[in-house]
């Protein structure tokens, strides 16, 4: 806000041109659809992890099941510590795609924003730029 309680001096007197406010408009569309497809990509993560998840878990509760039916066998062999290897190895496979998948993921949005930004900053100093040099014609 200047001095004069008004938000800008570029907004007085209509000195800003309909191509400058487009430009204004076309910016924060394409920061509407930077966050789509951001969100896009956090719906997508999500639903491969959970899909992971899934079948991590039904995995896991068939070993155990059949662990279970082998521990009450006759046939109990001392493979106890085999089992709990397997299953921490399991453990640590699946939690290693799941960081894959969420590094991949964070990484494409952090470039999509990155780049957005970046874009944003040449068309906020373009607009500024167009602005003053609108200003000074006013002025004279």
């Amino acid at each position: 806000m200047t001095s004069n309680g008004k938000f800008s001096p570029y907004w007085d007197e209509d000195k800003m041109s309909w191509g400058e406010i487009e430009n204004i408009i076309e910016g924060y569309k394409r920061n509407v659809e930077l966050m789509a497809v951001t969100q896009q990509i956090a719906i997508e993560t999500t639903k491969s992890v959970i899909q992971l998840q899934t079948q991590y878990m039904k995995h896991a509760f068939d070993q155990l099941s059949s662990q279970a039916k082998h521990g009450l066998s006759p046939n109990v062999n001392d493979d106890q510590s085999e089992f709990g290897k397997a299953t921490v190895d399991s453990a640590v496979q699946h939690a290693t795609k799941i960081n894959t998948i969420l590094t991949k993921s964070n990484e494409k949005i952090i470039e999509n924003v990155q780049k957005r930004f970046k874009e944003g900053l040449e068309e906020s100093a373009a607009t500024v730029k167009k602005a003053k040099s609108s200003t000074k014609k006013y002025r004279k």
